[in-house]
């Protein structure tokens, strides 16, 4: 139908990411200053110097993302300009495969519309940082793999070896998918690949070694990195895998579902999340998106693709897992490949709702179920047509409710939409703002800190915040620790405090500096003194 019209079948579907991109663009400024997670990955290059600590949870892939820009400028446009387009790129090659899984151009324009509405992925899709790029593997991997269980069409009465074969072009994708989510995030290319790998056992049809081949392989190829630099930095893939769960808190069974509800207005990371209040605007979303799966399940079953959409919803179930039942705190970004995978069901439940409330007509305009075609006349001429007469105004009545109804749904579904959306966009703007204020902290605090004498090359010890503080100040930074120092880290030039924090024991002599400029109050820099008092 679209080739005929000289439209492209994926049409809508780049029609929603370019949407998304614009939106991503006017809520994010260009010259926002890389964050903490973002120093941590560009200062991998020499234009971000100096380096801060790359520790055992952090994998290789965002470096990799960001070589072609980081690696040769330090300009904050040009990186956050270059990740608009791969976050762009990543939206629609994520969701391209459901154009032919769903056999429809609008359900997965739809869902890459919904997901990119949401304002954690509008912050992170413009981020030095991987989720956005693992949730568009994620979806990728997941309807590419439909497509290699599916079988090829082909012209013959009499289906060929050649015929059941799955086709190369899925097998290609799906690998590429398991790769780029393993290089993104280990553990959550595991989660990702295990439903793909034990859903066949469930369904005979989709028992086919080609695919299972393809999720291994793209699996073992992304690790391989992590593999390497685990026996080389870390001693080996349990002490790495250790010193990750000793860094995130400890991964043991747990039950943080009431933390993501509260941190779906933020915030970016919330550890602990003890006092953080539900924002009940925030949380409508998520009311909303229980029933439009349930609903799209029930459409894609009727449809008979429903072994599509439910394993959408499995994979959705497994990549939330490890983080809803094992990490102890909580941060939204982190649940963005589920969001993407439901935001498949989801789309179809919200499309069977209209089309459901859309009234059905014939050609002529009537419903066709009510339409009469002379069969039951009667020998009475004027009964004939007198009945003929009732039932066309009985079948305008019922178009008219139809119509009546559709266009209530409608206008509700146009509500919510636009509610949403303006929840969405506050939160984003908001989320912004106090990332502008932190950010411009930093630099703040590194002004005192080169008032000070504090130059490179320097360590600088202190907060949580430490990390991105030291890097303003072109230092290493030097995490504080129980006893106040890290071990083999030596005395840092200088000690970065917030609040009521004091010092540790050996350098509560030193001079303490406040930071007159900070948009957020208590920050102060205690300097270790320097013989002769010089710079």
């Amino acid at each position: 139908m679209f080739e005929k019209h000289g439209v492209r079948p994926d049409g809508l579907l780049i029609g929603a990411c370019l949407a998304v991109a614009v939106t991503t663009l006017a809520a994010l400024p260009l010259s926002l200053a890389p964050g903490w997670d973002e120093l941590v990955y560009l200062s991998r290059y020499a234009p971000y110097d100096p380096a801060t600590p790359f520790s055992a949870p952090r994998s290789r892939g965002v470096p990799l993302l960001v070589a072609p820009v980081a690696s040769v400028t330090d300009s904050v446009v040009v990186l956050r300009c270059y990740l608009t387009a791969t976050a762009t790129l990543a939206l629609y090659l994520g969701f391209r495969p459901w154009t032919r899984v769903l056999g429809s151009t609008l359900a997965p324009a739809v869902a890459a519309a919904g997901y990119g509405s949401l304002w954690i992925a509008l912050f992170y899709a413009g981020a030095t940082m991987p989720n956005h790029y693992l949730a568009m593997a994620a979806v990728g991997a997941v309807g590419c793999f439909l497509l290699a269980i599916a079988p090829r069409a082909t012209s013959a009465s009499v289906p060929s070896p050649a015929s059941t074969r799955p086709a190369r072009g899925p097998l290609v994708g799906l690998a590429l998918a398991l790769c780029v989510a393993a290089l993104m995030r280990p553990s959550d290319a595991v989660w990702l690949a295990a439903p793909l790998l034990l859903a066949p056992l469930a369904v005979p049809a989709w028992r086919k070694l080609a695919p299972a081949a393809a999720v291994t392989a793209g699996l073992a190829a992304g690790l391989v990195p992590w593999a390497v630099e685990a026996h080389a930095r870390f001693g080996g893939i349990r002490q790495r895998l250790r010193e990750a769960s000793d860094i995130q808190g400890g991964m043991r069974p747990t039950f943080s579902l009431p933390e993501y509800v509260t941190t779906l207005d933020g915030p970016l990371l919330c550890r602990p999340c003890t006092g953080d209040a539900v924002d009940w605007p925030a949380v409508g979303w998520w009311v909303v998106l229980p029933p439009l799966v349930a609903l799209g399940l029930y459409a894609a079953h009727r449809a008979g693709r429903a072994g599509a959409a439910w394993l959408a919803v499995l994979v959705a179930t497994a990549t939330a897992a490890t983080y809803l039942a094992f990490l102890p705190y909580a941060a939204p970004r982190f649940l963005l490949p589920a969001y993407a995978l439901l935001a498949i069901p989801a789309a179809l439940g919200g499309i069977a709702a209209v089309r459901r409330a859309w009234p059905s007509t014939g050609a002529d305009g009537m419903d066709s179920t009510n339409s009469t075609d002379g069969t039951n006349a009667t020998n009475d001429a004027d009964g004939a047509g007198r009945g003929g007469a009732a039932g066309a105004r009985l079948a305008a009545r019922a178009t008219a409710r139809r119509r009546v109804r559709a266009t209530v749904v409608i206008v509700a579904l146009v509500g919510v939409c636009v509610a949403h959306g303006t929840v969405q966009w506050d939160m984003v703007r908001r989320h912004v703002r106090v990332q502008e204020r932190a950010r411009a902290d930093w630099q703040h605090i590194a002004a005192v800190l080169r008032e000070q004498g504090v130059r490179p090359p320097c360590l600088v010890g202190g907060t949580h915040a430490v990390v991105p503080i030291a890097h303003a100040a072109g230092c290493r930074s030097q995490r504080d620790t129980p006893d106040g120092r890290e071990s083999g880290g030596g005395v840092p030039d200088a000690f970065v405090l917030r609040g009521d924090r004091r010092p540790p024991p050996w350098a509560r002599a030193w001079p303490r500096h406040r930071v007159p400029d900070a948009h957020y109050r208590g920050w102060r820099v205690a300097v270790a003194p320097r013989p002769g008092g010089g710079g």
